[in-house]
């Protein structure tokens, strides 16, 4: 069985190059939310998903050179230089309150962002066509089927569900759109707080503080 890729083979595909391509197979499927967790946080952004088969997934990723994503890599790399994490917590700075809501692991972040890009370029027409042709379908078999009135009533129904359910789904999928970008907004305004571990408690009332090189207050 192929070994599941390490963060560092993971990284070795977003190098600066203008684009990436990486080819998962079987249960590296299931590491796709932590590839795009990692390729945001290198200045990549997801071109697109091909899903050759269910265990074969075919994803592009192409370098972002806006300045803020640009910067926003390179304060991972160099992060990364000093043994700091890849992708860190999100803490509040000293005196200031967390971001209201649910805290959004990266991982969650880049799940949301994927399902964006796939209605930002599919839409829901495609989901639309498919309702509306399964309800014709079943009704078809129903009449196909006229002479078992059990089995006319089931295909009946089901191609009333789907006709019901054809002209909803813009509107589902407008909601599901809407309760993704949430989730990025949120992530990035904690990712917008300090990254990193929290800072350390203030040392204790009436304790001696070394102020100068000798420790002397000089």
């Amino acid at each position: 069985m192929k070994a599941l890729m390490n963060d560092e083979q993971i990284l070795a595909y977003f190098d600066g190059r203008g684009t990436a391509e990486i080819t998962l197979r079987g249960l590296e499927v299931a590491q796709s939310d932590r590839i795009a967790a990692i390729a945001f946080e290198l200045g990549y952004k997801l071109h697109k998903t091909d899903i050759v088969t269910r265990g074969q997934w075919r994803m592009v990723y192409l370098r972002d050179d806006s300045p803020d994503v640009r910067q926003r890599a390179q304060n991972t790399l160099d992060r990364l230089r000093v043994g700091g994490p890849l992708l860190p917590e999100v803490w509040a700075p000293a005196g200031l309150p967390h971001v209201l809501g649910r805290p959004i692991s990266p991982m969650e972040a880049a799940s949301a962002r994927r399902n964006m890009t796939a209605y930002e370029t599919h839409g829901s027409r495609g989901l639309v066509i498919i309702a509306a042709v399964l309800s014709v379908a079943f009704l078809v078999l129903a009449w196909v089927a006229r002479g078992a009135l059990g089995g006319v009533i089931a295909l009946v129904a089901a191609a009333a569900l789907f006709g019901v359910a054809a002209p909803l789904i813009p509107r589902w999928m407008e909601s599901w759109y809407r309760h993704n970008k949430q989730k990025v907004d949120r992530f990035n305004q904690q990712r917008s707080q300090q990254w990193g571990p929290p800072p350390p408690p203030p040392p204790p009332a009436g304790g001696n503080m070394q102020t100068g090189p000798e420790g002397n207050g000089s």
